[in-house]
Protein backbone atom coordinates (compact mmCIF):
# COMPACT_ATOMS: atom_id res chain seq x y z
CA UNK A 1 0.00 0.00 0.00
CA UNK A 2 1.31 3.27 -0.80
CA UNK A 3 1.78 6.09 1.46
CA UNK A 4 -1.07 8.27 -0.18
CA UNK A 5 -3.20 5.11 -0.20
CA UNK A 6 -2.55 5.07 4.02
CA UNK A 7 -2.80 8.44 4.51
CA UNK A 8 -6.75 8.33 2.79
CA UNK A 9 -7.69 5.51 5.09
CA UNK A 10 -6.38 7.15 7.92
CA UNK A 11 -8.12 10.21 7.10
CA UNK A 12 -11.34 7.95 6.31
CA UNK A 13 -11.35 5.83 9.64
CA UNK A 14 -11.01 8.88 11.42
CA UNK A 15 -13.61 11.19 10.13
CA UNK A 16 -15.84 12.38 12.43
CA UNK A 17 -19.15 11.98 10.71
CA UNK A 18 -20.36 11.23 6.80
CA UNK A 19 -17.95 12.45 4.52
CA UNK A 20 -17.58 12.91 0.63
CA UNK A 21 -14.76 12.14 -1.30
CA UNK A 22 -14.00 16.46 -1.87
CA UNK A 23 -14.39 16.27 2.37
CA UNK A 24 -11.11 13.62 2.15
CA UNK A 25 -9.22 15.88 0.17
CA UNK A 26 -10.02 18.69 2.24
CA UNK A 27 -8.52 16.60 4.88
CA UNK A 28 -5.51 15.21 3.12
CA UNK A 29 -4.38 18.36 1.73
CA UNK A 30 -5.01 19.89 5.42
CA UNK A 31 -2.22 16.97 6.80
CA UNK A 32 -0.01 17.95 4.33
CA UNK A 33 -0.42 14.58 1.70
CA UNK A 34 1.04 16.17 -1.63
CA UNK A 35 0.26 13.12 -3.76
CA UNK A 36 -3.70 13.04 -2.53
CA UNK A 37 -5.40 14.51 -5.90
CA UNK A 38 -9.23 14.17 -6.26
CA UNK A 39 -8.64 11.25 -8.80
CA UNK A 40 -6.10 9.54 -6.25
CA UNK A 41 -8.89 9.29 -3.56
CA UNK A 42 -11.96 8.30 -6.50
CA UNK A 43 -9.81 5.51 -7.26
CA UNK A 44 -9.08 4.25 -3.61
CA UNK A 45 -12.82 4.41 -2.43
CA UNK A 46 -13.75 1.37 -4.54
CA UNK A 47 -11.10 -0.55 -2.45
CA UNK A 48 -12.42 0.89 0.84
CA UNK A 49 -15.47 -0.03 0.27
CA UNK A 50 -14.19 -4.04 -0.55
CA UNK A 51 -12.12 -4.37 2.54
CA UNK A 52 -15.10 -2.72 4.18
CA UNK A 53 -13.41 -0.11 5.59
CA UNK A 54 -16.29 2.39 4.47
CA UNK A 55 -19.51 2.26 3.76
CA UNK A 56 -21.77 3.86 1.94
CA UNK A 57 -24.26 6.31 3.68
CA UNK A 58 -26.97 8.49 2.89
CA UNK A 59 -28.01 6.51 -1.11
CA UNK A 60 -30.69 8.99 -1.87
CA UNK A 61 -29.05 12.71 -0.62
CA UNK A 62 -28.53 13.47 -4.81
CA UNK A 63 -25.76 14.83 -6.14
CA UNK A 64 -22.95 13.62 -4.42
CA UNK A 65 -22.05 9.86 -2.86
CA UNK A 66 -21.57 10.40 1.21
CA UNK A 67 -19.11 7.57 2.83
CA UNK A 68 -18.78 6.52 6.73
CA UNK A 69 -16.31 4.62 8.51
CA UNK A 70 -17.84 1.23 8.75
CA UNK A 71 -15.07 -0.39 11.37
CA UNK A 72 -16.74 -1.44 14.41
CA UNK A 73 -19.95 0.61 13.48
CA UNK A 74 -22.94 -0.36 15.04
CA UNK A 75 -25.98 -0.19 12.20
CA UNK A 76 -28.05 2.81 12.27
CA UNK A 77 -30.41 4.86 10.51
CA UNK A 78 -30.43 8.33 9.41
CA UNK A 79 -32.86 11.43 9.23
CA UNK A 80 -31.75 13.96 6.57
CA UNK A 81 -33.08 17.64 6.72
CA UNK A 82 -34.33 18.20 3.21
CA UNK A 83 -33.81 22.35 3.46
CA UNK A 84 -30.13 22.83 4.81
CA UNK A 85 -28.65 18.67 4.46
CA UNK A 86 -28.14 18.04 8.10
CA UNK A 87 -27.73 14.13 9.03
CA UNK A 88 -28.78 12.49 12.23
CA UNK A 89 -28.04 8.90 13.29
CA UNK A 90 -30.08 7.07 15.29
CA UNK A 91 -30.59 3.52 16.38
CA UNK A 92 -33.85 2.14 17.23
CA UNK A 93 -34.16 -1.97 18.39
CA UNK A 94 -37.73 -1.57 18.13
CA UNK A 95 -37.40 -0.52 13.90
CA UNK A 96 -34.89 -3.66 13.37
CA UNK A 97 -37.41 -5.56 14.99
CA UNK A 98 -40.30 -4.16 12.83
CA UNK A 99 -38.04 -5.13 9.99
CA UNK A 100 -37.22 -8.14 10.11
CA UNK A 101 -40.93 -9.13 10.85
CA UNK A 102 -41.92 -7.54 7.71
CA UNK A 103 -38.90 -9.07 5.51
CA UNK A 104 -39.72 -12.79 7.30
CA UNK A 105 -43.69 -11.97 6.86
CA UNK A 106 -42.99 -11.50 2.90
CA UNK A 107 -40.70 -14.33 3.01
CA UNK A 108 -37.16 -12.60 2.89
CA UNK A 109 -34.13 -13.07 4.16
CA UNK A 110 -32.58 -9.69 4.87
CA UNK A 111 -28.59 -9.04 3.85
CA UNK A 112 -28.35 -5.43 4.85
CA UNK A 113 -30.73 -2.22 4.62
CA UNK A 114 -30.65 1.34 4.95
CA UNK A 115 -33.15 3.47 6.36
CA UNK A 116 -33.41 7.16 5.68
CA UNK A 117 -35.87 9.68 6.54
CA UNK A 118 -36.32 12.98 5.65
CA UNK A 119 -38.09 15.94 6.36
CA UNK A 120 -37.13 18.94 7.87
CA UNK A 121 -34.80 19.82 10.69
CA UNK A 122 -35.89 22.07 13.82
CA UNK A 123 -33.84 24.95 12.71
CA UNK A 124 -35.13 24.56 9.21
CA UNK A 125 -38.87 24.10 10.34
CA UNK A 126 -38.68 27.21 12.53
CA UNK A 127 -37.42 29.47 9.61
CA UNK A 128 -40.07 27.81 7.34
CA UNK A 129 -42.68 28.68 9.66
CA UNK A 130 -41.24 32.50 10.38
CA UNK A 131 -41.86 33.12 6.45
CA UNK A 132 -44.93 31.28 5.81
CA UNK A 133 -46.07 33.61 8.78
CA UNK A 134 -45.78 36.80 6.38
Amino acid sequence: MSSVREAIVRAAVTYDGHFSVEDLVQVLHGRGVAGAHMATVYRAVPLLLEAKIIQPALVSRGDRQLYEAAFEQEHHDHLVCSMCGKVVEFQSEALEALQREIAERYGFELDEHVMELSGRCSACSAKHRKHGAH
